[in-house]
């Protein structure tokens, strides 16, 4: 179950590689700027679901590599315990 009913537009949602846990606490400017770092290391993402319009051949379970800086300011949602990320299809530069 995708935890949505319809998902619109020309987005794609992909999922947010999970992180190893720590038992340091970090603040949530330090949370933030891990992630930023992390997110320059991500070659292959997973995507969760494609939105109505899209117009690339890409279907959920496609590993696709997205611009560095679309990531950076993608919307993140919580969907099912899991976190995604939403980007814009045109970010999308590769699809494995």
């Amino acid at each position: 179950m995708k935890g949505f009913k319809e998902f619109y537009g020309r987005k794609i949602m992909i999922n947010v590689p999970e992180k190893k846990e720590s038992v340091i606490e970090l603040t949530a400017k330090d949370e933030e700027s891990m992630m930023q770092d992390a997110m320059k290391l991500w070659k292959k993402l997973t995507v969760y679901a494609v939105g109505s319009d899209v117009e690339k051949n890409i279907v959920a379970g496609d590993e696709i590599y997205v611009a560095t800086y679309a990531l950076s300011s993608a919307e993140r949602v919580e969907i099912n315990g899991g976190m995604k990320m939403i980007i814009n299809e045109p970010d999308v530069i590769l699809t494995w």
